[in-house]
């Protein structure tokens, strides 16, 4: 925090001696007051590689900083890593503590988890005040092996207004149809039984599907498990040819009498960018022919002649056509435009023809909401900003009169060319297999001695890893996209090159999106956000003790106890709430607490609060053109072999079965569900709580219901719980033990209309559990044992000690994708930093991949490569 403070005064006090206005005061205090006081969090990811095989650990290092300093602080200290899927279900998510002065550990790919792309989302408990949109979010691979049985084709004919007909064949792993092979499908969501329908390949291992515009999945599996069990998820990319243009006027608005430049983006019906051309027209004649520049982005400019109306006529490149109107002109706006030249920033203050001057005009400039200055604007204005004192980054020049209502305001970057760089030397310039590895990490001439920093460090197989050189990386991330609402292409890009026609594109993106994290109108009126989510220091339990009537049962005794040994005691307040806090927990650990009335009494009820987390949603591109990309990727890098004990194991393309496996029942109606986890299923994922493994099934989530109870839902519905044919509570649910847990069966709406009327009427989950799963003290309402996510305790990468004989001559074949990974690798003032690993099998080229930031402030980024031969 010194640093956050010692920043802002070196930019106060250039206006230490200026008389400032009351209203310039008051701003200056709440920006202020916003950065110090109301703790402004981003995070970035750094991963060890973005493709995985299913078995493998995604290795991560989490990186948080002061979201306006962009300094490494730590506010929270705990992170959440989610890794989601196409249907917004949680596959996985692990809670992580700050220690070694970072945060890093790992999320364990599921072996049975589909062949696909997956979103990796990580964010702090108080990051969601500020909403989903500013999370770190990155795409992730991950190959099936066991999928290579069967490859799908997809192709999409359309027969009219958003109904299609999906062709989907059928492939094996040498490229021959499944022909004349039976199957069921399901199209969109399962809203009854009759959603199931059977189809049958024909000679080329085809099959045809109707589909609609709002159907987002088609589930395929073969009928009876013939000729063996297989079922996938096709996720629909977009259909729809239309497209929407936005305009985007300087300064937000046209104002009469001037010549203005407009930015405009063109997105399909999927909200991604699309190449578009078109005429401008001022009522019927056309003033500009335009065309999109870059990823959808355009710019013009336009004479905004009073009276007059502005539209455009826009074509895409499938020959769909249409009409847009522009922004109806204002003759009493105010507006600010910018250029910039060398180091100097140039503003123009504008007008519409009628516009008169409010009482205090003013043209404040913030950057991630840090004070850089104002100018109390008298009419007409130019002026100039020295980009030197802006920190690098996106800043916002508003125009803002004395009562906080925003006129007018424009984006802009700065960008500097020159930053410290990182150097990495190694003892060869090329190695062998098996081959040691001495690497040191430092900064290059002239930084060397005066920086230092915390780094992470991943050593990967270019021919197994592919390296995107555009994909968001950690100086994009927190300079760009983490300050920006919606999906940027390819964001690295615009930090690629220092050229003008970089810098250009990188404008159009300030254009063109807008800045939400800081809203000015209500900074100036000293309104700020409502805290719904608190900042996670310690880990804290609370809860609520009711009497025997339902009412507040103040000072009642609270004795809380763990497996681990934690004993602590304390009293409810006024209200009949407790909190613990003080704690440290792991996620193994379970608890019991036990709440007695202040004269001793067993008569009461206790209740334990539990996180709430904002819903998954998977947000990346799901694009025609992205699902051939991602379908090439698959066919290019897929295995048909996985290792298992360190041997590799083929896949085979057929699989004789001599008899159908029997379906184990262990509740009447598990025969009819149409889902279920069995305890195969379930034994993989033994490392997590009942309530994630249920999230499992079919788009089943955990969330709150309309009374604020913990509940489980599919598609939104809340449904109808039993443990072994009998309900249970919801505590006592949460507490089952992963071990006891023997089947998990759904019955969709129908079902569970009929054998439990308005009960299951959304759906019904059947919980099969081992007898004496439920503690003794489950009838005692005063008694209740839990669980709460606790933190992830991080496994150790494993490197081959290949200077011990017997590892060296194990004839195992090392074919590592990733073969070093180091969360921690600090840079001091006083020299390098010294790592050693050893080369894998497989010939090639390698990628180092240094990220991180420096104790100042400074990101860094290196990349080298790494040659065996």
């Amino acid at each position: 925090m010194k640093k956050i403070v010692i920043f802002l005064g070196v930019i106060l006090l250039v206006y230490a001696f200026k008389e400032l206005s009351p209203f310039e005061k008051k701003l200056i205090g709440n920006l202020t007051a916003q950065v110090q006081e109301l703790q402004q969090e981003k995070l970035y990811l750094h991963t060890d590689k973005s493709v995985y095989t299913v078995g493998d650990k995604l290795w991560f290092r989490a990186y948080q900083v002061h979201a306006a300093a962009i300094f490494p602080m730590v506010y929270s200290h705990y992170v959440y890593v989610d890794l989601v899927d196409r249907r917004d279900s949680l596959i996985q998510r692990v809670k992580v503590v700050h220690r070694d002065s970072c945060f890093y550990g790992q999320i364990d790919i599921p072996k049975d988890l589909q062949q696909g792309d997956y979103c990796l989302r990580a964010f702090t408990y108080y990051m969601q005040n500020i909403g989903e949109d500013y999370f770190f979010k990155k795409k992730i691979r991950v190959i099936n092996p066991k999928d290579s049985r069967v490859w799908t084709n997809v192709t999409y004919t359309k027969n009219r207004e958003n109904n299609y007909t999906a062709t989907i064949q059928l492939l094996d792993g040498q490229g021959e149809p499944y022909d004349r092979t039976s199957l069921t499908y399901i199209a969109g969501v399962k809203k009854d039984q009759y959603s199931v329908k059977g189809a049958r390949t024909d000679k080329e291992g085809k099959f045809d599907v109707k589909i609609d515009t709002t159907m987002k999945t088609i589930e395929i599996e073969f009928r009876d498990g013939q000729p063996f069990p297989f079922k996938r998820y096709i996720h629909i990319p977009s259909q729809l040819k239309d497209f929407d243009v936005q305009f985007f006027p300087e300064g937000g608005a046209l104002l009469s009498n001037n010549w203005q430049q407009v930015a405009f983006k063109a997105i399909g019906a999927d909200g991604r960018a699309v190449h578009a051309t078109g005429d401008v027209y001022q009522d019927s004649i056309v003033i500009a022919t335009v065309k999109t520049e870059h990823d959808g982005m355009g710019k013009f400019r336009l004479p905004v002649n009073p009276g007059k109306t502005f539209y455009a006529i826009m074509r895409t490149e499938e020959g769909v056509e249409k009409r847009f109107d522009l922004p109806t002109a204002s003759e009493t706006g105010w507006g600010i435009t910018v250029t910039g030249q060398d180091s100097v920033l140039h503003y123009r203050v504008i007008k519409g023809e009628r516009a008169t001057l409010p009482e205090e005009l003013y043209a404040v400039v913030h950057c991630r909401g840090i004070f850089i200055g104002s100018t109390r604007v008298n009419g007409l204005t130019k002026g100039t900003i020295s980009l030197g004192i802006i920190p690098e980054g996106i800043s916002h020049i508003v125009l803002v009169d004395g009562e906080g209502k925003v006129y007018s305001q424009r984006l802009f970057f700065v960008k500097r060319n020159h930053r410290p760089e990182l150097k990495i030397t190694t003892n060869k310039p090329t190695y062998i297999a098996r081959e040691l590895v001495e690497m040191e990490i430092d900064f290059e001439e002239p930084y060397k001695g005066l920086f230092d920093g915390s780094f992470s460090i991943s050593v990967t197989d270019d021919q197994k890893v592919v390296q995107d050189s555009l994909e968001d990386n950690i100086l994009s991330n927190l300079l760009l996209t983490s300050d920006l609402k919606g999906y940027i292409d390819n964001p690295a890009y615009y930090f690629s090159d220092t050229t003008a026609e970089v810098a250009n594109n990188l404008d159009l993106v300030m254009m063109t999106h807008g800045w939400t994290r800081f809203d000015i109108s209500k900074l100036a009126k000293g309104e700020f956000s409502d805290l719904k989510y608190p900042l996670e220091i310690g880990q804290v339990i609370s809860g609520k003790v009711n009497n025997f009537w339902g009412k507040k049962s103040k000072g009642a005794n609270i004795v809380l106890l763990s497996n681990y040994g934690l004993c602590r005691m304390v009293e409810t307040d006024e209200s009949g709430n407790f909190l613990i806090d003080g704690l440290a927990f792991h996620d193994s650990t379970t608890f019991l607490v036990q709440a007695l009335s202040a004269k001793g009494r067993r008569g009461v009820t206790v209740k334990v609060d539990q996180d709430e987390f904002l819903p998954m949603h998977y947000s990346l591109p799901n694009t025609l053109e992205a699902k051939k990309k991602e379908d090439d990727f698959y066919k290019k890098f897929g295995q048909d072999y996985y290792y298992e004990n360190g041997e590799k194991v083929y896949v085979l393309d057929e699989v004789i079965v001599s008899r159908r496996k029997q379906k184990k029942s262990y509740s009447f109606y598990d025969n009819m569900a149409n889902h279920q986890l069995d305890s195969a299923r379930i034994s993989e994922y033994a490392m997590m709580p009942i309530e994630m493994i249920i999230q499992q099934l079919p788009g089943v989530t955990f969330e709150k219901d309309d009374e604020g109870e913990d509940c489980f839902k599919q598609f939104g519905r809340k449904l109808y719980v039993l443990v072994n044919d009998f309900e249970e509570p919801m505590d006592q649910i949460r507490l089952i033990p992963t071990g006891s847990l023997l089947n998990i069966s759904l019955l969709d709406q129908m079902q569970g209309q009929i054998f439990f009327g308005d009960r299951g009427k959304n759906g019904v989950l059947i919980i099969s559990a081992q007898p004496g799963w439920t503690p003794k003290e489950v009838g005692r309402p005063n008694m209740l044992p839990f669980k709460i996510m606790g933190y992830q305790v991080p496994s150790e990468f494993y490197v081959p000690k290949y200077e011990i004989d017997s590892v060296r001559l194990d004839n195992r074949y090392d074919e590592r994708s990733t073969i070093y990974w180091q969360p921690v690798v600090k840079v001091g003032k006083e020299g390098p930093a010294k790592l050693q690993f050893y080369t894998a099998d497989t010939y090639g080229k390698y990628s180092v991949i240094v990220e991180g930031i420096t104790s100042k402030g400074v990101i860094c980024r290196k990349k080298i490569p790494l040659i065996l031969k």
